[in-house]
């Protein structure tokens, strides 16, 4: 019996909501530019002191800057993908979990929700999914 995509998809963004797993959206790089640069401006012009309080003001430009660009992974799993996205981290998790053997693709669901190993199984899938394919980075 094949398994719904979309209650896969719903079961993956619980268990990514349960562990607390976000993703950067938009690049952290330009947050750490943002205060290596204040840094140095600070430091060469007041020395020392200089860079604590470049370091400080580029901190607080860089969270203003990249504020909300960090999401819940089971929001991005449910919203952001396109339908061809769902169905090829569905294959993948499917793909994964076959080699656990379960007897039923009914079953795939109670399993990834009640069993720790299968979980596990099932994120290290669905991280490489979004890394590789997605563009994103995990934040645990």
């Amino acid at each position: 019996m094949p398994i719904d995509n979309r209650e896969l998809i719903q079961a993956i963004s619980v268990i990514a909501d349960e562990r607390n797993v976000r993703v950067a959206v938009k690049q952290c790089g330009k947050g750490a530019a943002i205060c290596a640069a204040s840094s140095f401006v600070g430091g060469m012009l007041l020395g020392p002191l200089g860079l604590a309080i470049g370091g400080a003001a580029g901190g607080l430009a860089a969270y203003k800057t990249t504020q909300g660009s960090f999401r819940p992974l089971g929001e991005v799993l449910m919203n952001d993908l396109t339908d061809t996205q769902k169905e090829r981290l569905v294959n993948h998790v499917t793909k994964a979990v076959e080699r656990i053997h379960p007897s039923d693709l009914v079953m795939l669901l109670p399993l990834i929700l009640n069993n720790a190993a299968i979980q596990e199984a099932v994120f290290n899938t669905v991280f490489s999914f979004v890394r590789n394919e997605l563009r994103l980075e995990i934040i645990d």
